[in-house]
């Protein structure tokens, strides 16, 4: 049988045509067949003052500096059709419609591969978020949480976060902690903010001395032997274009 037919209900072959239309033999009119191709999503989500201010700070723009080195990596495959990212803030992934709007709206099907970057309260929204997401189907393929933050009672009450430690539900999780050996503003903030501790759940839980600010480092630092977390998602989007 040629490549590009399918078989019918009742056993017969069906041509289909190259904008992936079918004709059958009654209804004379194309039907849009959705093909499923590999296309992999990579959400990077922001903290307090990250993508737009915070109480008169920021927007610093922390993950988006993180986000590049990835998207540099991966401009052919971008130029392919098959790599997208978006930059989100994590006041913009809480609750069913803001998650329609800015997430779903852009994964094409329910088994596209999926990575998540959350930094600070962005990590402690991206945990939850990817519970959401699983429990409707979606493929979570990896969730890094770089430095999160959100057990701060007071930061429940002035931040837009869920109210409850996430569950986080991905095929690998990496969390990187910052404990440096300078701390500075940023460190001072997170603290207050509540730092979330996590003692057990990812597969990689490792401390970077580094500052809380810095998603970049933290993104692009070697934590496996020698390879970044950065590393880690872009070898797993590659093989999911070589099955």
């Amino acid at each position: 049988m040629e490549a590009n037919t399918i078989t019918s209900a009742n056993g017969k072959p069906v041509k289909l045509k190259a904008e992936h239309t079918l004709t059958d033999k009654k209804d004379k009119s194309d039907k849009v067949i959705p093909i499923e191709s590999t296309k992999a999503i990579v959400f990077f989500v922001g903290g307090a003052g990250d993508k737009e201010s915070y109480y008169f700070s920021g927007p610093y723009a922390n993950i988006n500096e993180a986000k590049r080195p990835l998207d540099d990596r991966a401009v052919q495959l971008q130029l392919q059709g098959k790599y997208r990212s978006e930059w989100l803030g994590y006041n913009e992934i809480r609750g069913k419609k803001d998650i329609q709007k800015n997430v779903l709206n852009i994964i094409p099907y329910k088994s596209c591969p999926i990575y998540i970057i959350g930094h600070s309260l962005g990590g402690w929204n991206s945990g939850h978020l990817t519970n959401i997401m699983a429990n409707w189907g979606y493929t979570i393929k990896m969730l890094v949480t770089l430095d999160p933050v959100g057990e701060g009672a007071l930061v429940w009450l002035g931040s837009d976060i869920y109210g409850s430690v996430p569950t986080p539900v991905a095929e690998q999780w990496i969390n990187i902690k910052a404990t440096p050996s300078n701390p500075d503003r940023s460190d001072g903030v997170a603290k207050f903010g509540g730092k979330w501790l996590i003692s057990s759940g990812p597969d990689l839980n490792v401390s970077m001395n580094t500052n809380h600010a810095n998603a970049l480092g933290m993104f692009t630092g070697a934590i496996a032997g020698r390879k970044s977390a950065c590393d880690l998602i872009f070898e797993s989007i590659t093989k999911e274009f070589s099955k």
